[in-house]
């Protein structure tokens, strides 16, 4: 069997429930299908290969890629999910990824690397698994396939806020302000995504790479004095909870920096 071995560490930046492993490239085995940066893995021929990686704990593991297939959620059919499977300290193979009411146990594979502030670093030599129910995979999912382009633009920037977005990771520093299962309304400025709602929603937050560029209300109430403490310049208030300030339209134009936007619930501090 052929393996791939690490270079750096790998911090844990999305956290056990979205285990990510990261590797380096050392042959053409896993190969990207476009020049561009980010591109997804096409090449099914490197079933069961061992590699050794690092998990989003930064601990160094044995992996097995079990299985390639296409992501049937994919309509244009050209995302890729991975089985990968490692050795726990029984030295038992174990399925990296957990199954849920709306996750698969499988990975998305992304070209690069990101640090422990949740910044991407492109690399032509490493490539980053996440789970389905990371943020990374979360977004490709969402439409932001960061080897795409749409009406001229390239989507790899709109992936990267939309982790940020998906994290609330309001500050842009990496340290993400959600809980599993909080519904959010997410839309941009190309309507990849469109507005849609739910009942008790407000404009949360508009977002770029870097974080979030203008904050309505916090997800959760809690996060408040966090924000004030380490990026208060980025709320739309000083003190408590305040009630919509401007459109999310306002935003946009105010922030043109800011890629995506989203609702959420306006929960009483």
């Amino acid at each position: 069997m052929q393996s791939l071995s690490r270079v750096r560490c790998f911090f844990g930046l999305l956290g056990a429930s979205s285990s990510l492993i990261l590797a380096q490239l050392l042959t053409p085995l896993l190969s990207f299908s476009q020049g561009q940066s980010t591109v997804p893995l096409t090449n099914s021929n490197f079933e069961h290969t061992e590699l050794v990686g690092l998990d989003d704990q930064g601990r160094q593991q044995t992996f097995q890629i079990r299985s390639v297939e296409l992501d049937t959620k994919d309509p244009q059919k050209e995302t890729a999910l991975y089985t990968i499977f490692y050795r726990d300290q029984q030295q038992t193979w174990q399925n990296l990824c957990q199954t849920s009411e709306n996750y698969e146990a499988k990975a998305i594979a992304l070209q690069g690397s990101w640090d422990d502030t949740g910044t991407y670093q492109p690399s032509k030599n490493l490539v980053s698994f996440s789970c389905l129910n990371g943020a990374m995979a979360k977004c490709v999912r969402f439409g932001y396939k960061p080897w795409k382009t749409v009406d001229g633009q390239s989507l790899e920037d709109h992936h990267r806020a939309c982790v940020r977005m998906v994290r609330a990771d309001y500050c842009g520093n990496g340290i993400g302000h959600t809980k599993d299962g909080t519904p959010i309304n997410m839309y941009d400025r190309l309507r990849i995504q469109t507005s849609d709602a739910l009942p008790g929603m407000q404009f949360e937050a508009a977002w770029g790479v870097d974080g979030a560029h203008f904050i309505n209300h916090l997800r959760w109430p809690e996060d408040l004095e966090y924000v004030q403490r380490v990026c208060p310049e980025r709320l739309a208030f000083k003190g408590k909870e305040a009630k919509q300030t401007i459109t999310p339209a306002q935003a946009l134009e105010r922030y043109p920096n800011a890629l995506l936007l989203n609702d959420s619930v306006l929960r009483n501090p």
